[in-house]
This record gives C-alpha cells, sequence and structure tokens, in this order.
C-alpha cells in the first residue's frame, strides 16, 4: 500500500503508514504486487490472467442472478434471507450506537 507525507502541524512532514482510501469499485484493475525476480512482462501477464479471470468470474455471478430472478421460489427465498441479514445488521448497528 501507498504511503503518504502529511503535515502533523509541528511543520515537518511525516510520512503516514496508513493505507490511502480509494473510490475504486472492486471492479477497479488491480496492479500485479511487486515480487523480487519477476519481471514487469511477467507482472504484466499475471495482471492481465487476473483480469480474466475475475471477468469471468463477474459473468457467472451474472448468470447465477438471472437464474435466480425468473425462478420466483428461489427469488423469494433469497429476499426473505436478504430482509433477515439486513435485521441482524441493523442490530449491532444499533449495538454500536449504544441504544
Amino acid at each position: 500500500m501507498a504511503t503518504r507525507t502529511r503535515k502533523t502541524g509541528t511543520g515537518t512532514g511525516k510520512t503516514s503508514s496508513k493505507p490511502r482510501r480509494s473510490s475504486r469499485g472492486s471492479s477497479a484493475p488491480v496492479a500485479a504486487p511487486t515480487l523480487p525476480g519477476i519481471s514487469a512482462a511477467e507482472r504484466r501477464k499475471l495482471a492481465q490472467e487476473e483480469a480474466r479471470w475475475r471477468a469471468e468470474s463477474d459473468l457467472r455471478t451474472l448468470r447465477q442472478a438471472e437464474e435466480i430472478r425468473r425462478d420466483p421460489g428461489r427469488l423469494k427465498r433469497a429476499a426473505t434471507m436478504a430482509a433477515e441479514e439486513m435485521k441482524a445488521l441493523q442490530a449491532v448497528q444499533a449495538i454500536r450506537r449504544g441504544r
């Protein structure tokens, strides 16, 4: 993760080890990690393979979603499960807020 220089109020620039937050979604291209002994060309090839795998995975997900949408029973069960999950998450948030 990248580090950034920030002002600390003392007039000196210090390096923060906090990772930068990105607004990119999960489908943004991922740079291949810097690995010792691996050339730039090999890293590009790995990044291309990763992008292809991600696209194939996304396609499978979209196909599954369409299958669920077309099956009223599956869609109803999934919606019920989603509602239960939302209720559980809201309960956790309420605990966190001290309600």
